[in-house]
């Protein structure tokens, strides 16, 4: 099957389990456990339910599209698993945003977006695998700013629900190492990505390690999501400086004043 048509009915079926997830109501389940001493609840609903399996049919359909390219065609599988987080991240966020909506006009407007947004991140995923295409740019580009808004959306939302810090910081650190791996995704070999993912790992769990001692303090929602996109900003692009090789003292000294001008902007939030 072609690779637009496989993207087609990929967001046709992402939008289709979006609506059902609005209508379709299921007994909500309750799962009590006590982690590290410390009695934890989580409510499964429907449309949680629904939202995993959503994910999982928009990690498997990128998969497709991404190996329909002559050059990921034999990759290893941690390269296309690199595709996985934002194409994740955006329906896990058009879940979570729907029922927000005030009136049906805004709901459809905000499901015609995902529908818009996943096929854009997707196409400019395919566009980054030639790194010699004419598109490599302006594609790079813009994953890379889609990236740095999903951190700064969920990590404010994640932090804004006060949740326990087991389940806070886990789900910020598998988003925080899911979405690296994208932006430090490079040659689709084993040693390259085995490198990649091993950055990747490293800077979510730091990043839950930040999430753990953050929810001592009493910053607010904005501020909080400024606080994770800035130290995500900071590990994923050292990181990525030190795979490429270009690692020096003058990229330290950008990096090192990009983290003031942050911490004075979250400062004034």
């Amino acid at each position: 099957m072609p690779r637009y048509d496989r993207l087609s009915m990929l967001v046709s079926l992402i939008l289709l389990g979006l609506v059902v997830s609005q209508v379709i109501e299921l007994p909500t389940r309750t799962v009590s456990f006590v982690a590290l001493g410390v009695p934890t609840t989580v409510y499964l609903s429907s449309r949680w339910f629904i939202g995993a399996l959503l994910v999982i049919l928009t990690g498997a359909g990128t998969d497709s599209i991404v190996r329909s390219h002559p050059e990921a065609r034999d990759g290893v599988w941690g390269y296309s698993l690199s595709f996985w987080g934002l194409p994740c991240a955006v329906t896990l966020l058009s879940l979570l945003l729907l029922p927000l909506s005030p009136d049906k006009l805004f709901w459809l407007a905000g499901l015609a977006l995902t529908g818009l947004l996943l096929s854009l991140i997707i196409i400019a995923q395919y566009h980054t695998i030639d790194q010699r295409g004419r598109y490599y740019g302006v594609a790079r580009w813009g994953l890379n700013l889609a990236v740095y808004v999903s951190i700064f959306v969920f990590s404010a939302a994640i932090y804004g629900a006060r949740a326990r810090s087991l389940l806070s910081a886990t789900a910020i650190s598998v988003l925080g190492a899911t979405l690296a791996a994208e932006l430090l995704r490079g040659k689709p070999s084993w040693q390259a990505m085995r490198r990649a993912w091993l950055y990747s790992l490293i800077g979510g769990i730091l990043l839950g390690e930040v999430a753990w001692a953050l929810n001592h303090l009493s910053l607010g929602q904005a501020a909080g999501g400024l606080f994770f996109l800035l130290v995500f900003y900071v590990l994923s692009g050292l990181a990525k400086q030190h795979l490429r090789g270009r690692l020096v003292g003058r990229v330290l000294v950008e990096f090192a004043i990009v983290s003031l001008l942050g911490l004075g902007l979250i400062h004034m939030v």
